[in-house]
């Protein structure tokens, strides 16, 4: 027999085995129904058997205990409903009597006879000419009519009561028949649930886990769905009762309970059990109200139990589509009847259940089961490859929502690219491909401003950025090639890695020599193809004489099982390093940079006009003095506080150093020092500019992004104004700063201008209250800077509280007057 053979008779068995099941079930179902039902309410009754069985009673007892109260409760509900039944039936000529009245009053109300007497002449009229043309044709050749036959009435026998009892009974043994079965299906099943369970497990076949795995699911999840749909039509059926009764509605105990047993019947059962009270409303009142209020109260119930109580108690599914339960409803109903509409939930979860388990039953599953029958990278590469981009952006954010972006790329994406690459073996084409690549750009470019990760994931740490665009990420091949490197671009540029991405077109025979290798660390070529080693090791040869110190990664993204590994393959291409995944490749190009990158050094500041008189006012402003500690520092929470900042600085600049006389949210290693290098602070732009200074995000500016103190300290953000003298000499700056990118509004900007002035006019006030002027600074000379600081013995140069970034370029502010 061939290979091609055995699946297509394998499939043949398995459809002749389900044409089979399903024909035993028709004709079996005096049987089978009562069985089943048996099995389902034992789930229901297990729970008090296994708790009666904890007092130490008898197995046996505890289950005719408990049977035996089942039926006793069955036994009183249906006489309940019986004398409801027969209080209504009593009633039915005075609720025929208000119903007549009130058609006939809907008819005198609707204008020309209303559209129900319309309607009722039309049909009438048409009628007598369907008769007339009938008994046309009924003459005899000479144009009489025949005669009409005279009508006969056969009266049956009178019937003798044996006979009226024997069809009484007849038509009741039927149903005590069925409950019957179900009743000895139940002892049995609760006597002997093990043996029950052993049986269909060796029925099943010999893979015990299988099978117990099985078989666990599928109680479990029937057993979770009847409890839940019981509490759920409960919680809808005694509200109903109560309702119906304070409303007046005759026999709401019976609505209620019929409400909370059809309710069991998908989608069909709550219409069912509305129209029995409504209709008695309707027949009941002379006037509307009744029907309105019933009305109402219906609306609300099934409102509150669809968007409240059902989300809130079925935490998990039973596993199906609301289209698989509509399919099993009609399905079991048209097998067995009205039961099988109550037992097709259960069941059909029975099945899905199996076909997880059992291979020959998988296609229930997948018609039925809830489950996605496609993997997400499937999805998004058939929609794809259908031009349904809206959806395969939409089924993108969905999974970034669920997880990261970098892990949607890693994870969802290549794997997509990976499918389509792999689709060439199956006959894809050139325009396939391309739609693939056009589409995931699509993607690429809405997901840009998604975050990378989730917050909880963030590192503490900055990422470590590098200005320019030191890595180019180049295509390998072909469009799909693109996709993968704009992926790593992507991934890259999110750990603070300039990039710039080429298609396959810039390495081909007659560009390559033209590539712009200008400012670029590391050339990364990504390849989708299996077998990519003499694809690489060509443009390797190819790249070598022009890259120098340029290292080549390649990215092998999609290598065929059984391949050399990455690092040979990069070895025999004469690569620097390979990758197989995102993460992997963005390690290895941090770790070049770091090795290869010079060592940063900040750009000297520039040098106030008039420094030895700006620095005889900062002598002569009494603000060095250390009981001036305490205010300065409340000045700085203050204006932290007042444009939302966690670190505020009252920052003086010396001949060599940047001084936190008052500094509030500095870490506790700053706050020891409260100084560092002129040379590493921004203030000194402020003190030489003599105007404020925002800088949005450190990082991106290329007058600080090289600073080492500020990268070690992670500073991102920071907005100065100058402290000015009454002379006019900026002593250092009020400034705040953060660790992240941010912005600072024009509002902001001058609540910080009008601090700082005011800070300044006191310090002048105590100066000359103190007796301190400008005149005995110049007959004494100047003094040393560091004479009149603290005498604490200087320390490591530390943080200045006068950075923290954005995400954007720095942009020097406009000066404001001080008000």
């Amino acid at each position: 027999m061939s290979e091609t053979s055995v699946p297509s008779s394998s499939g043949i068995n398995t459809a002749a085995t389900v044409v089979l099941t399903i024909v035993a079930l028709y004709f079996g179902r005096e049987i089978f129904v009562p069985f089943a039902l048996a099995v389902l309410l034992s789930f229901m009754l297990a729970p008090p058997v296994n708790w009666l069985r904890r007092t130490r009673l008898p197995r046996s007892a505890a289950v005719l205990l408990v049977v035996s109260s089942a039926v006793a409760v069955i036994t009183g509900l249906s006489f309940l409903v019986g004398t409801q039944v027969v209080g209504l039936a009593n009633n039915l000529p005075t609720y025929q009597k208000t119903m007549q009245d009130k058609i006939r009053s809907i008819r005198a109300a609707a204008p020309g006879g209303g559209p129900i007497d319309r309607s009722t002449a039309v049909i009438q009229a048409l009628g007598r000419e369907l008769s007339e043309a009938a008994g046309t044709g009924s003459k005899n050749t000479d144009g009489k009519r025949q005669k009409e036959p005279l009508p006969v009435r056969i009266e049956p026998a009178e019937r003798e009561p044996l006979d009226v009892m024997k069809s009484v009974l007849g038509s009741m043994l039927g149903p005590v028949g069925t409950a019957g079965l179900v009743i000895v299906f139940i002892f049995f099943v609760l006597l002997a649930p093990s043996d029950l369970r052993d049986r269909f497990i060796r029925l099943a076949g010999s893979d015990l886990h299988r099978t117990t795995e099985a078989l666990n699911e599928a109680a479990s999840r029937v057993s979770r769905y009847l409890l839940m749909q019981l509490v759920v039509n409960a919680s809808y059926g005694v509200p109903l009762g109560f309702g119906l009764y304070l409303i007046g509605v005759p026999g709401a105990f019976l609505w209620a309970l019929l409400a909370t047993m059809l309710r069991f019947i998908p989608y069909l059962g709550p219409v069912i059990a509305a129209i029995f009270p409504l209709t008695l409303a309707f027949a009941v009142d002379p006037g509307w109200s009744m029907l309105l209020w019933t009305a109402a109260l219906v609306v609300v119930l099934e409102l509150v139990s669809n968007n409240v109580i059902e989300p809130w108690l079925y935490g998990s599914s039973t596993g199906m589509t609301p289209m698989a339960v509509i399919l099993s409803a009609i399905f079991w109903t048209l097998l067995w009847g009205p039961v099988g509409l109550f037992l097709a939930t259960p069941l059909t979860v029975c099945m899905v259940v199996m076909g997880r388990y059992v291979p020959q039953l998988a296609f229930i599953d997948v018609l039925l089961g809830s489950d996605p029958v496609l993997s997400a990278e499937e999805r998004l590469y058939q929609r794809l490859l259908a031009g349904n981009v809206e959806e395969a952006v939409e089924i993108a954010e969905a999974e970034v929502a669920e997880h990261s972006l970098l892990e949607f790329y890693d994870d969802v994406g290549m794997e997509t690219l990976r499918l389509a690459e792999n689709s060439r073996e199956h006959g894809a084409s050139k325009e396939d491909r391309k739609n693939v690549a056009d589409g995931f750009r699509a993607i690429v470019e809405d997901l840009q401003d998604m975050p990378t990760a989730k917050p909880e994931e963030e590192p503490e740490e900055p990422t470590r950025p590098w200005l320019g665009t030191p890595i180019l990420c180049i295509a390998g091949r072909g469009e799909l090639d693109a996709a993968a490197a704009l992926l790593l671009a992507h991934t890259l540029e999110s750990r603070g890695i300039g990039t710039r991405v080429l298609p396959a077109s810039a390495i081909a025979l007659d560009a390559i020599n033209n590539l712009d290798l200008a400012g670029v660390d590391v050339i990364c070529l990504s390849y989708l193809n299996p077998m990519p080693k003499a694809y690489a090791r060509f443009i390797c040869r190819r790249l070598k004489p022009r890259i120098g110190h340029i290292k080549i990664v390649l990215g092998l993204w999609n290598l065929a099982n059984g391949s050399s590994t990455p690092e040979k393959l990069a070895a025999d291409a004469g690569a620097h390093a390979a990758a197989t995944n995102l993460d992997m490749a963005a390690h290895i190009v941090e770790d070049i940079m770091q090795q290869t990158t010079v060592p940063l050094v900040a750009v000297p500041p520039p040098l106030p006009a008039e420094e030895m008189e700006r620095l005889q006012a900062l002598q002569a402003s009494g603000v060095l003095a250390a009981d001036k500690t305490p205010l300065l520092d409340r000045i700085a929470r203050s204006v932290a506080e007042a444009v939302d900042m966690p670190i505020g600085l009252v920052s003086l600049i010396d001949d060599s150093l940047q001084l936190w006389k008052g500094a509030f949210g500095l870490s506790e290693e700053l706050l020891k020092s409260r100084q560092a290098s002129r040379d590493s602070s921004i203030c000194t732009h402020v003190v030489a500019s003599n105007t404020p200074l925002v800088v949005e995000d450190i990082a991106r500016d290329p007058r600080f992004a090289r600073n080492e103190f500020l990268r070690a300290h992670g500073f991102r953000f920071y907005a100065g104004v100058p402290l000015r003298t009454k002379s006019g000499h900026v002593i250092g700056s009020l400034c705040v700063m953060d660790k992240k990118p941010r912005t600072l509004s024009p509002r902001e900007l001058k609540l910080m201008l009008v601090i700082a002035d005011e800070l300044m006019i006191d310090l002048a006030r105590e100066a000359e209250l103190e007796g301190v002027t400008l005149e005995a600074v110049h007959a004494n000379g100047p003094l040393d800077s560091t004479e009149s600081t603290d005498t604490t013995e200087p320390a490591e140069p530390a943080e200045s509280a006068e950075m923290t970034g954005t995400g954007k370029q720095s942009v020097p502010a406009s000066p404001v007057e001080p008000t």
